[in-house]
């Protein structure tokens, strides 16, 4: 009875290990089908919407271009220019502007808006009314251009360093 007992252990013993060994191939081999890589990179942009009738701006506004919410800025830079267009180095002087309900003035001639803008969506009109634009005596006239910026939304500690304001339940409250 011990030589039986001895050969069916050994039988079960050599079953075990081709059963062991052929599942550690099966694992080693198995492969999965390759996933594509859904990530999609954040995005910043933005675009100026003015309007220009030929002596007033009426109308500025900036539309978030990227694929994240953004914070968006204006920059309003005034200049002189003669009949072909030529920048002159003659100083010009910045209308006073009526800024609307949404926008904070900053220093330069900067002017934040006051909530991250969720992609494709643009801010209101800055502007309350519109700036004239002038002709002096020797027939320059003066333009004023709109530089516009946008920065991520989040996370907020960046566009608080690298603006400089004041955030208080994700709205800019303050700007420098």
């Amino acid at each position: 009875m011990g030589k039986r007992i001895l050969k069916s252990t050994l039988l079960v013993l050599a079953f075990l290990l081709i059963l062991l060994c052929g599942t550690t191939f099966a694992l080693m081999f198995r492969q999965t089908e390759p996933l594509d890589n859904q990530f999609e990179a954040a995005a910043v942009s933005c675009a100026v919407a003015e309007s220009f009738d030929g002596s007033t701006k009426s109308s500025i506004a900036v539309t978030n271009t990227g694929n994240i919410d953004a914070y968006l800025r204006l920059r309003l830079v005034s200049y002189w220019v003669d009949s072909k267009g030529n920048i002159l180095s003659k100083p010009s002087q910045m209308p006073t502007v009526s800024v609307a309900s949404g926008w904070i003035t900053g220093s330069d001639n900067t002017y934040y808006y006051s909530q991250p803008v969720a992609p494709g969506s643009s801010t209101p009109n800055l502007l309350l009314t519109g700036i004239p634009l002038q002709q002096d005596s020797d027939g320059y006239l003066q333009v004023i251009e709109v530089f516009a910026d946008a920065i991520q939304s989040k996370p907020e500690a960046a566009v608080i360093s690298s603006w400089g304001v004041t955030l208080s339940g994700g709205k800019i409250t303050a700007a420098p």
